[in-house]
């Protein structure tokens, strides 16, 4: 359609209609340039698609922070559970241990009593003690079953935190002093944990 422009002064111009042409490119197929407005419509439209991206953008790295906070916190809350079922388990276990461990001392030390030297001993005796050394054999078997092993102390420098001392042994070798040199009571750990300590005598040299 052609630029019809008419002058409305001019003669016969009344009642004619005004046509404005928009097309974008002119009869030679060159761009016409856009009207100043519609250039600032468009700058106006751009800057507020990229305000709304900026804002979708903080909010995805606002939940991605979020997420990644919630990770952390159901990992440490895992950790501390497992942590916490760790130590009710070695509570139980030690227990389990301590209770053995006090019906062990009981055949040990039946046994070492109808074992003294000097003491007779018939047939049915002999079987007896027999059983409760097997008794014996399968309580310890027990014991380190439940994680509890024997604390060693004898021939080792006293050390009040795995050991108590009941008496002391005078001793003629310097090299003995403070040294255990007969061990009472058995002592047990279960893991870094001193399920019971040992009862020992400890070497002394008499100072002249």
């Amino acid at each position: 359609m052609s630029d019809e422009r008419r002058d409305a002064s001019a003669p016969g111009a009344e009642g004619q209609v005004k046509v404005v042409d928009r097309r974008r490119f002119r009869q030679d197929g060159e761009p016409i340039d856009p009207p100043q407005d519609e250039e600032g419509g468009q700058a106006a439209q751009g800057a507020a698609v990229e305000a709304r991206l900026a804002e979708q953008a903080a909010r995805i790295d606002e939940l991605t922070r979020a997420y990644a906070a919630l990770v952390e916190d159901n990992k440490a809350f895992r950790q501390r559970l497992e942590r916490e079922r760790t130590r009710v388990v070695e509570a139980e276990r030690a227990g389990v241990a301590q209770t053995l461990l006090e019906a062990t001392d009981d055949l040990e030390r039946a046994l070492a009593a109808a074992s003294a030297p000097g003491e007779p001993t018939d047939e049915r005796l002999g079987h007896l003690l027999e059983g409760v050394r097997l008794s014996l054999s399968v309580l310890h078997q027990r014991i380190a079953a439940l994680g509890a092993e024997r604390i060693s102390t004898l021939g080792q420098p006293f050390d009040p935190h795995v050991a108590e001392a009941v008496d002391t042994v005078p001793v003629g070798d310097p090299s003995q002093d403070g040294t255990v040199v007969q061990e009472i009571r058995a002592g047990y750990r279960v893991g870094d944990r001193v399920l019971r300590p040992a009862r020992v005598r400890v070497g002394k040299v008499a100072r002249a």
